[in-house]
C-alpha cells in the first residue's frame, strides 16, 4: 500500500481529495463542526439536531422552516425537530472517520534502506512536495531542504487539493527536479532555467519574485475592483429590500381597497336581489288576489245561475199556465243578464313574467340593476313591471 502511494503522487492527492471530501460531507453548515445527531430535512440537506433546535426555537409544530442552504420551505413536524429522519449515511461516515487509523511507514526511510521495510519508523507527517509519508525526523529534513523547504503537514491534517497543487507548482512542470526561478509573461508560465534556455530565450522573462510583485499589484487592483462590487451589492440589496417594503405596503393598501370595493358591490348586489325578490313577491300577491277575486265572482255567478235554474224549473213544473206566462219575461231577462256576466268571458292566464339578467353589454349607470330586471305584462298586454 505504501509503495503505491510513494510511486504515484496522484494517488496520494486523490486520497487527500477523498479525505477532504469526506470531511466536508461530515460537517454541519451551521456550526461548521462535525455533525452531532445529523438530521435530514425534506430537501435532503443535513444539520445537527442541536443546530436545528436553535434555528426553530421560536417555531411551533406546523410552522414553516426555511432550509439555511437551499431556502426550500418545509413544516416543523408535529413531534418537533427530533421527528426529522436521522441521516444514517452521514452517521456511518462519522463512525468510519473516527475508526480510521492510518498506519503508514516512512517512505523516505524505506528509500534509504534500499526498499527494506524492516525497522522503519512509522510515518507521522506527509510531504506535499514529494508526495511521501515521512516520520518526524525525515519530516524535519524535508522542511529544511537547501533548494527550499518543503511543505510538511501532520497526517490527518486537512488540506485541499487546490493548495496541494499550488505547492507542487514550485517545481517545473517539464523538469520535475528543477525549481521554478523565472516567469514568462508571453506564455504566462513559471519556468526553470532549463526551460528558458530551451524554449523561452527570446520571450519576455522576469525573475519570479519581481514578476510576483508586479502581478500582485495587478491582482490587488482587481481585488479592489471586485471588493467595490461587494459595496454595490449591499447597496442593491438594501434598495431591493426598500422597494420590496414599499411594494408590500402598497399591496396591502390595494388589497384593502379591493376588499372594500368588493363589499360595496356585494351590498349593491344584495340590495338589488332584495328589490327583485320584493317585486316578484308583489306580483305573486297581486296575482293571487286576482285569482281569488275571479273565483269569488265565478262562485257568485254559479249560485245565481243555480237559483235561476231552480226557479225556472219550479215555475214550469209546479206553477199554473198563467204563472208561466207571468214569469216568462222575467226569466228571459234574467237569463240574458246571467249569460252576459263579464266573468264568463274573461280568459284564464298566468302573468307573463320573465327575468332578464344584466349582461356586460348593458350600459352602466346608477339606475341599472346589477343583477337583472323583471318584464311582466298583464292580460291587456301592458307592461306593468320593468326596470
Amino acid at each position: 500500500m505504501c509503495d503505491v502511494f510513494r510511486s504515484d503522487g496522484s494517488v496520494m492527492a486523490a486520497a487527500f481529495d477523498l479525505q477532504a471530501c469526506v470531511s466536508d460531507m461530515t460537517k454541519c453548515s451551521i456550526c461548521l463542526e462535525d455533525f452531532k445527531d445529523p438530521m435530514s430535512l425534506p430537501c435532503l440537506h443535513t444539520f445537527c439536531l442541536e443546530c436545528l433546535s436553535g434555528l426553530c426555537q421560536d417555531k411551533w409544530p406546523g410552522d414553516d422552516l426555511l432550509c439555511p442552504v437551499c431556502r426550500n420551505i418545509c413544516e416543523v413536524p408535529e413531534d418537533g425537530i427530533s421527528a426529522f429522519p436521522l441521516n444514517f449515511i452521514i452517521n456511518d461516515l462519522l463512525f468510519a472517520q473516527k475508526a480510521a487509523k492510518p498506519a503508514f511507514l516512512c517512505d523516505f526511510c524505506i528509500e534509504l534502506n534500499g526498499g527494506t521495510k524492516t525497522d522503519v519508523a512509522p510515518a507521522t507527517k506527509y510531504c506535499v512536495d514529494c508526495s511521501q509519508h515521512v516520520c518526524e525526523k525525515c519530516g524535519g529534513i524535508h522542511a529544511k531542504m537547501k533548494s527550499g523547504g518543503h511543505l510538511v503537514i501532520p497526517l490527518g491534517e486537512e488540506m485541499s487539493s487546490e493548495m496541494m497543487q499550488l505547492r507542487k507548482r514550485q517545481h517545473c512542470q517539464e523538469h520535475n527536479d528543477e525549481i521554478v526561478k523565472v516567469y514568462c509573461y508571453d506564455c504566462k508560465l513559471n519556468l526553470c532555467c532549463l526551460c528558458v534556455d530551451l524554449k523561452h530565450k527570446w520571450h519576455n522573462i522576469a525573475d519570479i519574485s519581481e514578476a510576483a510583485d508586479k502581478l500582485d499589484r495587478d491582482v490587488d487592483e482587481r481585488v479592489k475592483l471586485v471588493s467595490d462590487c461587494l459595496g454595490e451589492i449591499r447597496v442593491l440589496e438594501e434598495q431591493w429590500e426598500m422597494e420590496e417594503g414599499k411594494f408590500l405596503t402598497e399591496a396591502e393598501k390595494l388589497l384593502s381597497a379591493v376588499r372594500e370595493e368588493g363589499e360595496e358591490k356585494k351590498k349593491l348586489i344584495d340590495d338589488d336581489v332584495d328589490k327583485l325578490v320584493q317585486e316578484l313577491q308583489s306580483v305573486k300577491l297581486n296575482y293571487s288576489k286576482e285569482v281569488s277575486d275571479n273565483k269569488d265572482r265565478l262562485q257568485t255567478t254559479a249560485v245565481a245561475i243555480e237559483s235561476y235554474i231552480n226557479y225556472a224549473n219550479i215555475v214550469r213544473q209546479k206553477g199554473k199556465r198563467e204563472d208561466l206566462t207571468h214569469a216568462a219575461d222575467e226569466l228571459s231577462t234574467r237569463a240574458t243578464t246571467l249569460l252576459q256576466t263579464d266573468i264568463l268571458s274573461k280568459s284564464v292566464k298566468t302573468p307573463d313574467i320573465v327575468f332578464v339578467p344584466t349582461t356586460g353589454t348593458d350600459e352602466v349607470s346608477l339606475n341599472v340593476n346589477l343583477v337583472g330586471r323583471w318584464t311582466h305584462k298583464n292580460s291587456t298586454g301592458t307592461s306593468v313591471l320593468q326596470r
